[in-house]
């Protein structure tokens, strides 16, 4: 009887074994990919005497916008870093500046961490349009962080200290808001930072201390979320920064981690670079994101009070 019992055993393991490594091979298992479809070719640096916390970074055309947080004002240069000026006409209004996005209406639009508003200013800097107020209600923020505009001018806002995301018309009129503070039920933000509008309509969004990507449809339907805390490739310590490229390409920017890391739009990890350090091509906390018309990618680099510029190429894929 002993001998029937046991005998099968070792048939059952090699079979359950079987199948781990089967499911294995097909999510990964949390493994790094084997090679990248993506590489970065560092530019150049873009750092001037005046910058001291580049949070935020938005391009018009040929032109750079850097918030800095530190001296509560926002520089305007040409995209080679010359020609610098403050700006807008009334930079005694900001408190904090964070993730700064340029819309498709020729606006600039300003999260103010410190003040709970977002500063909307024309292309010659005059102030056009203010959203929200302290507080917790619908239109409220507390320590909004980014912000980014859609195609049909839809204004969306990462409501840092309210773990949700609120949706306004172009004038500014309150939509909707969802999310709400949590770490595992899908949908559920935890600090979200920042977002972006991809070319599919859907909303990016940088769940910062969640180490993870969510995205959303429009309206805010959960689609699908991917990361997690970590390391490793496809791995987040602190995702404060994102963006999206034409092509649907999603850029993060992995602030402890001091790298940046792109995916598809369903998540699939394409490439990284960057590691800790000030020279080309590191990092000390990368914080924003943003992307040219010419594909070049644009980095905040926290730490080091400079912006870095990269060109992307293809990598080998196996």
């Amino acid at each position: 009887m002993d001998s029937l019992t046991t005998r099968p055993m070792p048939i059952l393991i090699v079979v359950f074994a079987a199948i781990f490594l089967a499911l294995c091979s097909l999510l990964s298992c949390g493994q790094r990919p084997r090679s990248a479809s993506l590489t970065a070719t560092w530019s150049q640096s873009i750092k001037t005497d005046a910058f001291q916390e580049t949070t935020g970074v938005a391009l018009s055309n040929s032109t750079l916008f850097v918030s800095d947080s530190k001296q509560a004002t926002i520089y305007r240069l040409s995209v080679d870093g010359s020609a610098k000026s403050q700006w807008p006409k009334r930079p005694d209004v900001m408190g904090r500046p964070t993730h700064i996005h340029f819309g498709r209406d020729g606006r600039l639009y300003v999260p103010d961490h410190l003040e709970d508003r977002i500063w909307v200013y024309g292309e010659d800097g005059s102030l056009v349009l203010t959203l929200g107020e302290h507080g917790t209600g619908n239109g409220q923020f507390d320590s909004p962080a980014g912000v980014a505009v859609a195609e049909d001018g839809s204004i969306y806002v990462a409501d840092f200290n309210n773990h949700r995301i609120q949706q306004f018309d172009h004038s500014g009129g309150f939509v909707r808001a969802w999310g709400k503070k949590g770490h595992h039920r899908p949908g559920s933000l935890n600090y979200p930072t920042d977002l972006a509008i991809g070319p599919d309509g859907n909303v990016y969004v940088a769940d910062a201390y969640n180490h993870r990507i969510g995205v959303f449809t429009p309206t805010g339907k959960h689609l699908r979320t991917w990361g997690g805390k970590g390391h490793d490739a496809g791995e987040f310590d602190v995702a404060v920064g994102i963006a999206v490229d034409r092509q649907g390409r999603v850029y993060v920017a992995d602030q402890f981690n001091h790298r940046v890391q792109v995916f598809t739009a369903e998540g699939r990890w394409l490439g990284m670079w960057g590691r800790a350090g000030n020279k080309p091509g590191e990092f000390d906390r990368p914080n924003d994101i943003a992307i040219g018309a010419d594909g070049r990618v644009y980095v905040a680099d926290f730490g080091n009070a400079r912006v870095q510029v990269f060109m992307i190429g293809k990598g080998t894929e196996q």
